[in-house]
């Protein structure tokens, strides 16, 4: 009976041994899709090398900017968003459009979504890029919540994206199509507008006019 439960054990043991082998081989696959940018090496280089450029500058900024902890108030929260935004405006005084996607990079863009918009799921996407898009979509009026009021989002680099502007929805099957941005930088759609927006300074660092060809979006 000893040597028959002992036999049993080992064959078990060999058997999750085995197992796990073949599941280090072979892991389970992604749920993610992969990223499929389709821009030539040399141009999406080019970009990631601006987006770069301007990670430093923000990084110089930062340390302009008073620090805020875990136990910072949402006055010094404010106050220390303020002085980034500030911060990074003056830092990046005279840029000008196309100082992030240079003219090549707008190319590619503009050939990705021409080719996603008048795809078989164009439709779609664009349905999904009015949610949230500050010229569909404002707030609620306080002295007639049926009526709403559109923040005015100015289109142009280094112009502050307002707090009580909504953020438009970019697809996850658009963003695949994209360049990868870092945690800092965001694409949104503003009307028809593609820009790039620091996520908490909430300045707009560069944008692409007239990319979504739905003449029902406001420009």
């Amino acid at each position: 009976m000893m040597r028959e439960r002992f036999a049993l054990c080992t064959l078990v043991l060999s058997f999750h041994f085995l197992l796990s082998a073949a599941c280090s081989r072979n892991p389970e696959p992604s749920l993610v899709p992969p990223q499929s940018v389709e821009m030539d090496k040399e141009t999406l280089g080019k970009f990631a090398e601006e987006v770069q450029e301007y990670v430093k500058l923000r990084q110089s900024a930062l340390t302009k900017v008073t620090p805020v902890t875990s136990s910072s108030t949402p006055r010094e929260l404010t106050a220390h968003q303020r002085a980034l935004t500030q911060a990074i405006v003056t830092y990046r005084k005279g840029k000008q459009r196309g100082n992030i996607f240079k003219p090549d990079v707008e190319a590619a863009i503009r050939r990705t979504l021409q080719r996603e918009f008048t795809g078989p799921e164009g439709k779609a996407l664009m349905k999904e890029i009015r949610s949230g898009n500050p010229r569909v979509e404002g707030n609620p009026r306080p002295q007639d919540p049926t009526q709403e009021t559109f923040p005015r989002v100015t289109l142009a680099v280094n112009a502050v994206y307002p707090d009580a502007a909504p953020f438009s929805s970019v697809p996850p099957s658009l963003l695949l199509k994209l360049p990868e941005l870092p945690e800092v930088v965001r694409y949104r759609f503003v009307g028809r507008t593609l820009i790039l927006r620091d996520t908490e300074a909430n300045v707009i660092l560069d944008f692409i006019p007239d990319v979504v060809p739905d003449p029902s979006i406001p420009r």
